[in-house]
């Protein structure tokens, strides 16, 4: 397997770092899925669902390995390596690898930066070790979209006020972004659309088989245009009950650029994403969040595409115990200003699940999914426009290492 040098170098840094003292996690998560989708996205479909009719009943959720390590006293290193066994074009990929340099607080202010691949502080719901959901085995359309194409490749900084400290009921903190290697976001909304899953697309990852429509193995990780994205963000968070977060992302893509090598054209996407979340001392969660953003394609001569878009989701999650019950509704649309039509969909989803942490090491988990949309790109392929697509999950995982305490 070819490895590319930017990524050798985090990964050298990684294996040089304190390993002793290093926490390293290794899990697997096994499925028993019944689903009556046509073809999933994963292999070149256009339903908006993981695993399809023609999927057989035992599944690799995710194999997943993870490693923290201390690199000095205000540096660690991080790696998430994962393997979802579709037939990817590497078998096993970093989701996630980076520095992190947290120096200690002064003055009442926390400052922190980032350097390497890794998810911009967008979601709500994704919290958990991996970029996993706490509440359901499928995230909302929104975070599987950002699963499926959003990644910084590069440098985020963080500064947090520390009020709280200082007698007030509430912390502040501003982010920054400046990133590469993402000029083809966009690239499966518009011609896919949205999907809900869990499957998290690797740094060396394609999205779908090659030389399948509707989205040819692209791979989204790319750099076409040599132009830094950059994004910036607000967070609060009072009496550390609710978290308000907003964040604008630009990835400063030229549209009109082409890479003759590759063949493929640069997209310039934007977006916006707000939302909050609310916990109570009895074990309750409330989730609401909001994107709306567009992507855009100039090719010759003198085109103009542009595919508007937006999502939003509701979580209400219950914790009894060890158990975890939870719902979503979730909201998507992806408009179009070709005359044809190619590229608009609109649809909704519910989503119930139960999560039971029998301990450190297992876990269990049920998952029901309806999505009902309709997709102008499901009829280009030769389907259905409107579409019921239902999917249920049974999962078990397993976790060793230092980490599953």
């Amino acid at each position: 397997m070819r490895i590319r040098r930017r990524h050798a170098l985090l990964l050298g840094l990684l294996l040089c770092s304190r390993l002793p003292a290093a926490d390293w996690l290794l899990s697997a998560d096994l499925r028993l899925v019944d689903s009556d989708a046509e073809r999933s996205f994963v292999k070149g479909g256009a339903d908006p669902v993981r695993f399809d009719g023609a999927d057989g009943l035992v599944q690799l959720g995710r194999l997943r390995f993870a490693l923290d390590a201390p690199v000095g006293e205000r540096w660690s290193a991080h790696l998430d390596v994962s393997a979802w066994d579709d037939h990817d074009k590497v078998p096993a990929g970093p989701t996630e690898a980076y520095l992190l340099f947290r120096p200690y607080p002064w003055n009442g202010y926390r400052l922190r930066l980032r350097l390497g691949e890794f998810y911009a502080p967008i979601s709500l719901e994704n919290r958990a070790s991996g970029w996993e959901s706490p509440y359901t085995l499928s995230f909302s359309a929104i975070n599987s979209w950002l699963a499926t194409e959003v990644r910084t490749v590069g440098l985020e900084t963080s500064l947090e006020w520390l009020g709280t400290r200082r007698g007030h009921a509430f912390d502040l903190a501003a982010t920054g972004g400046v990133y590469g290697w993402n000029d083809r976001i966009g690239v499966s909304l518009a011609l896919d659309g949205f999907q809900l899953h869990d499957r998290q697309t690797p740094f060396f990852g394609r999205l779908g088989p090659a030389r399948t429509a509707p989205l040819f193995g692209a791979q989204p990780f790319t750099e076409i245009d040599h132009r830094a994205g950059v994004y910036g963000g607000l967070e609060a968070r009072v009496l550390d009950r609710l978290v308000l977060r907003v964040l604008r992302y630009d990835n400063r893509a030229d549209p009109a650029d082409y890479d003759s090598v590759s063949n493929v054209i640069a997209w310039q996407t934007r977006f916006t994403s707000a939302g909050a979340r609310l916990e109570s001392e009895s074990g309750w969660t409330g989730i609401v969040q909001w994107l709306d953003g567009s992507t855009v394609i100039a090719p010759p001569p003198n085109l103009y595409l542009e595919w508007p878009f937006r999502a939003a989701f509701g979580l209400v999650s219950k914790r009894l115990g060890r158990h975890t019950l939870s719902a979503r509704y979730d909201q998507f649309e992806v408009d179009s200003n070709i005359p044809t039509g190619a590229g608009y969909e609109r649809g909704h989803a519910l989503t119930a699940a139960w999560m039971f942490n029998a301990s450190a090491r297992w876990r269990l988990a049920l998952e029901w999914l309806r999505v009902r949309s309709y997709s102008e790109n499901r009829e280009e392929a030769g389907g259905e426009s409107f579409a019921t697509d239902n999917q249920l999950q049974f999962s078990v995982r397993y976790t060793l290492g230092s980490m599953a305490r």
